[in-house]
C-alpha cells in the first residue's frame, strides 16, 4: 500500500539550536544538535539531527534576565502547581523533563498555558541512574550519555493529520495545514548536559518538593522565570527550522493463505521506520517478525498449511503517529472487522529482560499458557517461571495482565476496529530500575552495539520473543475453536467499573450517563452469558452435549 503522509522534517544543513546570549550580545552557549560519537560506528553523515516531529519552525526568545520556566514533567498537575505558586508560564519558554506522559501532551499543555516555546530533556534521574561519568554510561552500560537526545513526534492524533478518519491514498481529500490539529509553538529536545547549562542559570523559587528534582547533581531545579542575578542580562533563544513535506510511505504485507478458513485473519505486525539507528525500536521487533516468517516458511516447505490466513505486516511511518497501520486499517476497516481473529504487535521485542504483554483480555489465557512452553531468556526454565519470579519479588501473588494503552500499531486495530490485540515485548526490570523506558530510546545511542553488548548479549531475548510470537500465531491460526478467554473480558470490564466505585467516582459516572444502572446490570448479564457459553463449549468438547 502507498500512502501520502504529511510529516515534519528537519533541514540537516540548518539544525535546530538553543543559544544563550549575554548582555553584550555574545553567544555563550549553543546546544548540541546530534549526539557526540563515543565509538566507531556511532556517527553517520546521514543521521537525523535532533528534532520533534510536527513541531513547527519558529524563533522565540526570552526577555533579558527572565522568561524561562521549569515545568517538571509538563503534566496538568505540574502547571497547576506553578499557577498555585504564582509562577506564570505565559510568554515564557518552558523546559520540561521527559517521562510520565507523552511528549505531545507536554507541548500541548505548555501551549495551552501560553508558553511561546518548549525545550525537552532526558534527566539523568531517569536515564543515568548509576552516574554520569564516562564509564557509567554507553558504551560501557545501557545508561544514556549527556548528549543523548530523545527525538519523537508531538502529534496528538494517529495517522496522517491531513486525512483524519479516512485513508491517506494518493487522491484522497486533505485538510489544509491550518485546519490540521498540529502544535502551534516550537519545541526541541536536548541532552542533560545542555539542560544543566540552562537550569543552573535559573532563579526564582526553588523546586516545591523533591518530586520536582531530577538527577543533575548540585542543581536546585529552580522554577524561574527569572535568571540568577549574575545572568540578569542573558537571553535564551530557541530556533527551529522544521519543514512540513509530503512523502510516500509503504506498508509491506505478506500472507500465508489459510487452508480451511482463508477468510479469517491472524495478523502480526511491526513498523520498520526509526528516529535513528533504531536497534531496539523497531529493529528488534523487525528481526523477530522476519525470523517468525522464516519459521512459517520452513513449516510450509515441510507440508504445513495454517487453518486460517496469516498476515505479516511491516508498517511505514509509525514514528510520525502510527501512520502506516492507521491508514491501512482505515482503508480496509470493514473487511478487518468482519474477518480478523487477532493482531499481535511486536514493536520493540528487546529493550530489557522482563516480558510485558498488555492486551485484550480475550488473549490473556492463551499467552499465559504459551509462556509455559518457551525456555526462559535469563536463568529460569521457562518465560512463565521468570515472569512469576519477577512478580514475586514485587510482593505480588500472581502475574499481572493489563489492558492496552496507546502508542504503537495495535492502536487502530484495537480502538478503531475492535479487534483483540496483544503487544509483545521484553522491557526494563522495574525491581532494579524504576524508569519510564529504556535509556537510549529514540537517541543516537540506540545502536546495534548497545543491544548486542548491554541489552541482549547472545540475543536470547530476541529468540524468546520470536518463539512466543510463532506459537501465538499457530495457536490462533490452527485451533479448531478460536482460543479466546471468553470469561476474562466481562470480568475485566466489571473490575474497571468497580474501581470507579472504590475511588468514589460512581456518582460522577451517573451524572454523565443516565443509564448507568443499566450498564452495571448489563455487565453482570454479560458475565453470566460468557460463563454459560464457556461451560457449554467445555461440555461439548467432553461429549456431554449432543
Amino acid at each position: 500500500m502507498v500512502l501520502d503522509a504529511s510529516c515534519s522534517h528537519d533541514l540537516t544543513h540548518n539544525p535546530n539550536l538553543i543559544t544563550l546570549v549575554d548582555g553584550s550580545g555574545g553567544v555563550v552557549f549553543t546546544s548540541n544538535y546530534k549526539e557526540k560519537p563515543l565509538r566507531d560506528g556511532d556517527d553517520d553523515p546521514d543521521f537525523v539531527h535532533a528534532f520533534n516531529g510536527y513541531a513547527p519552525a519558529g524563533s522565540v526568545s526570552s526577555e533579558a534576565g527572565r522568561g524561562v520556566v521549569y515545568v517538571n514533567f509538563g503534566r496538568v498537575e505540574d502547571f497547576d502547581k506553578l499557577e498555585e505558586l504564582g509562577v506564570n508560564v505565559s510568554g515564557c519558554i518552558a523546559i520540561a523533563r521527559y517521562g510520565k506522559i507523552f511528549r505531545g501532551n507536554k507541548l500541548l499543555h505548555a501551549q495551552e498555558r501560553g508558553a511561546k516555546g518548549m525545550i525537552l530533556f532526558s534527566d539523568p534521574g531517569d536515564v543515568a541512574q548509576e552516574g554520569v561519568a564516562d564509564d557509567d554510561v554507553y558504551p560501557y552500560t545501557w545508561w544514556l550519555p549527556g548528549t543523548g537526545m530523545q527525538r519523537g513526534t508531538t502529534y496528538m492524533g494517529s495517522g496522517d493529520p491531513l486525512t483524519p478518519g479516512w485513508s491517506s491514498t494518493a487522491n484522497a481529500y486533505r485538510l489544509t495545514m491550518e485546519d490540521a490539529d498540529l502544535p502551534k509553538i516550537p519545541c526541541q529536545p536536548i541532552g542533560y548536559d545542555d539542560a544543566r547549562v540552562i537550569l543552573e542559570k535559573m532563579g526564582g523559587m526553588a523546586a516545591p518538593d523533591e518530586a520536582w528534582k531530577g538527577g543533575l547533581d548540585g542543581l536546585a531545579y529552580n522554577l524561574g522565570p527569572e535568571l540568577l542575578d549574575e545572568y540578569s542580562g542573558y537571553t535564551l533563544h530557541l530556533d527551529t527550522h522544521n519543514t512540513f513535506q509530503q512523502y510516500t510511505s509503504y506498508n509491506v504485507i505478506g500472507t500465508i493463505k489459510g487452508e480451511v478458513e482463508p477468510d479469517r485473519y491472524v495478523l502480526i505486525g511491526n513498523h520498520r521506520d526509526a528516529w535513528g539507528f533504531g536497534a531496539s525500536d523497531p529493529s528488534s521487533g523487525t528481526a523477530q517478525i522476519l525470523e517468525t516468517a522464516r519459521v512459517m516458511g520452513q513449516l510450509m516447505a515441510d507440508g504445513w498449511r495454517p487453518r486460517r490466513t496469516l498476515v505479516f505486516c511491516s508498517w511505514g511511518a509509525e514514528e510520525y503517529g502510527l501512520i502506516g497501520s492507521t491508514e491501512w486499517v482505515e482503508e480496509h476497516v470493514e473487511k478487518l472487522q468482519e474477518r480478523s481473529v487477532m493482531y499481535l504487535n511486536t514493536d520493540t521485542c528487546a529493550s530489557g529482560p522482563i516480558l510485558h504483554v498488555p492486551g485484550s483480555p480475550l488473549l490473556w489465557d492463551a499467552i499465559t499458557d504459551i509462556t509455559k512452553m518457551v525456555p526462559g531468556v535469563r536463568q529460569g526454565p521457562t518465560v512463565y517461571d521468570e515472569l512469576k519470579d519477577y512478580y514475586t519479588a514485587m510482593n505480588k501473588t500472581s502475574i499481572e495482565m493489563t489492558t492496552l494503552g496507546s502508542g504503537s500499531d495495535y492502536a487502530p486495530f484495537s480502538f478503531y476496529c475492535g479487534i483483540p490485540c496483544l503487544d509483545l515485548w521484553f522491557r526494563r526490570d522495574k525491581n532494579k530500575n524504576e524508569i519510564s523506558i529504556y535509556p537510549s530510546y529514540h537517541t543516537g545511542y540506540e545502536t546495534f552495539y548497545m543491544v548486542d553488548h548491554n541489552v541482549d548479549p547472545g540475543f536470547r531475548i530476541h529468540q524468546g520473543c520470536s518463539r512466543l510470537a510463532s506459537l501465538m500465531l499457530r495457536f490462533f491460526a490452527d485451533s479448531a475453536l478460536i482460543p479466546y478467554s471468553l470469561e476474562q473480558l466481562p470480568k475485566t470490564i466489571k473490575e474497571g467499573i468497580d474501581s470507579f466505585k472504590k475511588n468514589g467516582k460512581r456518582d460522577e459516572l451517573i451524572k454523565i450517563y443516565e443509564n448507568y444502572a443499566l450498564l452495571e446490570e448489563s455487565i453482570d448479564s454479560f458475565i453470566d452469558a460468557a460463563k454459560t457459553f464457556s461451560q457449554d463449549l467445555k461440555n461439548k468438547e467432553m461429549g456431554k452435549i449432543e
